[in-house]
């Protein structure tokens, strides 16, 4: 097995895991010798140096590394949608792929465009002369901008992961994303590691407004976004689906690494 380096890592469940491995772990154990308290803060009791920092950095990598080795035993690999029939709910399962964020953020960015060009005469009058529309009506931007606020105010941030014809559906916490669009996760392959909550079966399907509030509410106008620009090119596979079909599976991560 491989030496992993997390890319993301939820710190407060792998101080929690490990402890539930070793029996407990005391405030004055190594973790907090190093300024990691128990609730996985880090740099809570050493002083703030780049040494301190760089030593810090150091063991919640190698804790992950030896949890994971550790553990091999106990991590059910996910490579196929097969593989997900027979997972129990909080077993730990592993998936290789590309981590892409929530699609309803990729669909707000492409709306977002369309605001900025409404408001542009010169692009206006030329898609207009194309026979596209693409005066956006005052009460859409504020549909997209009440959404894109829920979602940024929201402590987790959903994401997909394609492996052998399934999706993976991620909830990842935004305390531990470096960047919140995840676009320093997308360079290439990743793995992931996490606890299983949940499946899709063939037939099934998940909304992706499903946990917003505001989604719910505007899901009929962003269902109608999507059919609209998807009418001015009806013959391009449209990238943006606000359904996920299964199978597939609900994961909760402990990390993202190479």
């Amino acid at each position: 097995m491989t030496i992993a380096y997390p890319l993301y890592l939820d710190v407060p469940m792998m101080v929690s895991l490990l402890a539930a491995m070793k029996g407990g772990l005391t405030p004055d154990a190594a973790l907090a010798s190093l300024g990691i308290d128990l609730e996985g803060r880090v740099g809570a009791t050493a002083e703030r140096t780049t040494e301190n920092a760089l030593r810090q950095r150091h063991t919640v990598a190698s804790l992950f590394d030896r949890f994971r080795t550790e553990q091999a035993k106990n991590i059910k690999t996910i490579s196929t949608a097969a593989d997900i029939e027979g997972i129990a709910h909080g077993e730990f399962v592993e998936l290789t792929g590309h981590l892409v964020r929530n699609p309803i953020y990729e669909f707000i960015t492409v709306m977002e465009r369309l605001f900025a060009l409404s408001a542009n005469d010169v692009a206006n009058a030329s898609a207009s002369a194309a026979g596209i529309d693409l005066i956006v009506p005052e009460e859409t931007r504020q549909v997209f901008l009440a959404l894109r606020q829920e979602l940024d105010e929201s402590p987790v941030v959903d994401a997909t992961m394609d492996f052998g014809k399934a999706t993976g559906i991620i909830s990842l916490r935004r305390g531990y994303l470096s960047h919140e669009s995840l676009d320093d996760l997308r360079f290439g392959t990743v793995r992931l590691l996490g606890k299983a909550v949940g499946s899709l079966g063939k037939k099934d399907s998940w909304n992706v407004l499903g946990k917003s509030l505001v989604g719910h509410l505007v899901s009929g106008a962003f269902r109608d976004a999507v059919g609209g620009l998807q009418d001015i090119n009806p013959d391009g596979d449209f990238p943006v689906k606000t359904v996920i079909t299964g199978p597939g599976l609900f994961v909760i991560p402990l990390a993202v690494y190479v």
